[in-house]
């Protein structure tokens, strides 16, 4: 493997990082990085099923503290609800409701809308370089476990 050509792909999808969080995370947008958290604990939940806080948190690279609120508030919303564990009454589980997942479709809109705000004043050839660009990007990540 080409160490040069590892650390330009590294580089480049850091960069993608710093844009997706300088662009998207802009008051006009709407959204705000405790947002953030919360649609993705809800797109964890919706994918794997019910977790244990534990889980969650560990998914998540979030400190108990900040889950119980993170998860707390996400309950008193009727996003998500807690279940008792049968097998080990020490352990909470995580399960997402309905409304949660209307709230995360919801989410996924706003998202995309602000993308496309921000993608508006490209050229016609910008935007296509770019879309079959991130097709070809995604189909590549899309294989990574």
């Amino acid at each position: 493997m080409d160490v040069t050509t590892l650390d330009r792909a590294a580089g480049n999808i850091l960069a993608l990082l710093v844009f997706y969080q300088k662009q998207l995370f802009k008051s006009e947008h709407g959204i705000t990085g405790v947002q953030a958290a919360q649609y993705r604990l809800l797109g964890i939940l919706k994918k794997e099923g019910m977790l244990s806080m534990t889980a969650l948190g560990t998914r998540l690279y979030i400190s108990k503290p900040y889950m119980t609120n993170l998860v707390d508030a996400l309950i008193k919303d009727g996003y998500v609800e807690r279940q008792p564990n049968l097998k080990d009454r020490r352990v909470i589980n995580i399960s997402i409701t309905e409304a949660g997942i209307q709230h995360l479709h919801e989410a996924h809109r706003l998202y995309k809308n602000g993308i496309k705000n921000i993608l508006a004043d490209l050229n016609e050839e910008d935007l296509n370089n770019l879309c079959a660009s991130s097709e070809v990007v995604a189909s590549i990540l899309g294989k990574i476990r």
